[in-house]
């Protein structure tokens, strides 16, 4: 199935010496050797849905969101004729043949943004330094895709701006063509920098530039975790102790709360025994800088912010966002089930003391509902209550049940049973992450729902919406799905995507690794896991945020909250598919503290997950 849609796909590629209409990939044959290609920069620019392509001279942003690599990092332009760059909607372009003494081309930074310096790529090791070396891949290869007259320098350049590698690809009077060239991941530990320049004269234009990847392990559960925790934990690396949102965003400026918790967690579940990727050691000590950092922070009758931002010195809630229940509840067990399943007693006990400190009775709404929060003044109440079936209610009112295990039941009308809201995909699984309780069809003691029937049947939901409304697409081809929640096509607003919604065609494939373990042929994600890694849309830095369903337009944004999602999921399918024990469910199982706040909601024997 997959070579009629890798056909279709170049048919759309290239045509006659320009792309077709949308960002589409430059589809792969199954990696030799596990070789894995992980764009840099594809010089596609996103327009607002029903707005004509926009022919932009010498600019340097493609939107203002939208003004980083697929590596999540920065660029730029370089050279006297820089200004003479001009992008369209899918190729970038030097024509220098009125020039014959100006140059121009662009710079990728390869790590970090462009002014920090102590930030570069090792192209031996490229992931964050705490992963083990037997799971580090290695950059061995550089691609480009180019087109027209002239000689093509493409250069590696260390901190200093000194260049380390550097090779000229010649054209002459090309279509667009794919040139593959060879590196020595040996001479290039201090990465900073992949330009492009077009020499004096030159008339050439770029499609894509990419580095290959080549993992030590070919098994595509593993690569599906190893790859998302590698994404999340980018965010991290280099910042100020919180996960940033985003990766290409400046250490500080915007972090997550609820995320650090989420990669505390992952980092534990790469921290188990039979995964090894991470030491226990650097686990544990990730967990308690992370408890250190977190503790600082103001705390308004107990609840975190969900976005920080570094002022003076420390760490402070983000101007005009909120302090937040719901991001509350996901960071707390989080670190509460990371800090038992790495053994760590006193950061265990020094996180319950700080959730038993929440007065619950003072966040409820005259409704009896729980409020989603309190404003920035860390006063007013949000007025919006946590009464819509799913996940984040269910983590809510577990947190209540830690904070007071005596909490008498409060009495909730649950909307919709067993329905997430507007069909939300990651809704119906966010509390699968952290406990194996809801694979049970024993009803919940707040809204009456059988669990483990209604993610099912959202499952199905999922699917038959692909199958119904866009047969014949990439995304039914090839069996993906995952209409969820997360930025927009252009990446300049969140969007809500359900199925209960019409005429949706963006997928967020959060979705389909967060209900994995539900399906009954593990082999079709597997089979999914391999088609999108062929495709480019899982490459070495992780699943891109959000994909058209005829895999025409993609963001490539390394956003912290999906790969979150992604990262524990991913280690979810993988102890099911390969048989291993699931540290992260057996942790919650061994916390009594859980396990008794588990027993409000589900009248259940707790099931060994493992």
């Amino acid at each position: 199935m997959f070579h009629s849609v890798a056909r279709r796909l170049r048919t759309l590629t290239l045509a006659a010496g320009s792309l077709a209409a949308g960002p589409v990939m430059h589809a792969q044959e199954p990696p030799p050797d596990n070789l894995v290609w992980q764009t840099v920069q594809q010089y596609f620019s996103h327009n607002p849905p029903g707005e004509p392509p926009v022919y932009i001279e010498g600019t340097r942003r493609v939107n203002s969101f939208v003004n980083y690599t697929h590596i999540g990092t920065d660029f730029g332009f370089h050279g006297p004729a820089a200004y003479d760059i001009s992008w369209r909607e899918n190729v970038i372009r030097a024509n220098l043949r009125q020039q014959p003494d100006a140059w121009a081309g662009m710079w990728h930074c390869l790590a970090g943004l462009a002014r920090e310096s102590g930030r570069t790529l090792n192209f031996t090791a490229p992931s964050p330094p705490w992963i083990e070396p037997p799971h580090q891949p290695k950059i061995d290869a550089l691609q480009v895709i180019a087109a027209g007259t002239g000689n093509l320098k493409l250069e590696i350049q260390n901190p200093e701006g000194t260049p380390v590698w550097s090779q000229i690809v010649t054209l002459k009077d090309s279509p667009f063509t794919t040139t593959t060239l060879s590196l020595d991941p040996n001479q290039l530990q201090q990465a900073k920098f992949l330009n492009w320049t077009a020499e004096p004269g030159s008339d050439i234009s770029l499609n894509r530039l990419s580095l290959g990847f080549r993992f030590p392990n070919p098994d595509l559960a593993h690569y599906a975790f190893l790859t998302s925790y590698a994404k999340i934990a980018r965010c991290q690396e280099g910042g100020l102790g919180l996960v940033r949102d985003r990766a290409h965003t400046e250490p500080g400026a915007f972090d997550t709360v609820p995320t650090t918790g989420l990669f505390a967690l992952a980092t534990a579940a790469a921290a188990s025994p039979e995964l090894a990727i991470v030491t226990p050691e650097n686990a544990r000590r990730i967990l308690r800088e992370i408890h250190t950092q977190v503790a600082a922070l103001d705390a308004p009758l107990g609840l975190l912010p969900h976005f920080a931002r570094h002022i003076d010195g420390r760490y402070r809630i983000h101007p005009g966002t909120e302090y937040s229940t719901i991001d509350s509840a996901i960071y707390y067990q989080s670190m509460l089930i990371a800090a038992r399943m790495l053994d760590d007693l006193e950061t265990e006990a020094a996180i319950l003391n700080r959730i038993r400190q929440i007065p619950f009775s003072r966040l409820l709404l005259p409704d009896g509902t729980i409020t989603h929060g309190l404003q920035t003044d860390a006063t007013t109440l949000l007025p919006h209550g946590c009464s819509a079936w799913g996940g984040e209610t269910m983590l809510v009112l577990l947190l209540r049940h830690l904070s007071d295990p005596a909490a008498p039941p409060l009495k909730l009308i649950i909307d919709h049973p067993g329905k997430p809201w507007q069909g939300t995909g990651f809704i119906a699984e966010l509390q699968s992450l952290f406990f194996p309780n809801f694979d049970s069809d024993v009803p919940d003691t707040v809204s009456a729902t059988a669990w483990r029937t209604a993610r099912s049947r959202h499952l199905k939901e999922q699917q038959d919406y692909i199958s119904r409304f866009w047969r014949g697409t990439l995304a039914h081809e090839i069996g993906l799905y995952g209409l969820s929640a997360g930025e927009n096509e252009i990446g300049n607003s969140y969007q809500v995507c359900g199925t209960a919604l019409r005429g949706q065609n963006l997928i967020h494939p959060h979705y389909f690794l967060m209900s994995a373990r539900l399906r009954e042929r593990p082999q079709d994600i597997l089979n999914l896991i391999g088609d999108l890694r062929r495709i480019g849309f899982f490459p070495p830095y992780g699943l891109v945020e959000n994909v058209t369903v005829t895999g025409n337009s993609y963001l490539p944004m390394n956003g912290s909250l999906n790969a979150g999602f992604e990262a524990l999921a991913a280690y979810h399918f993988l102890c099911q598919i390969r048989s291993h024990p699931d540290r992260i469910y057996q942790a919650a199982e061994q916390s009594p503290h859980l396990q008794q706040a588990i027993r409000h909601l589900i009248s259940l024997q707790i099931q060994s997950g493992g």
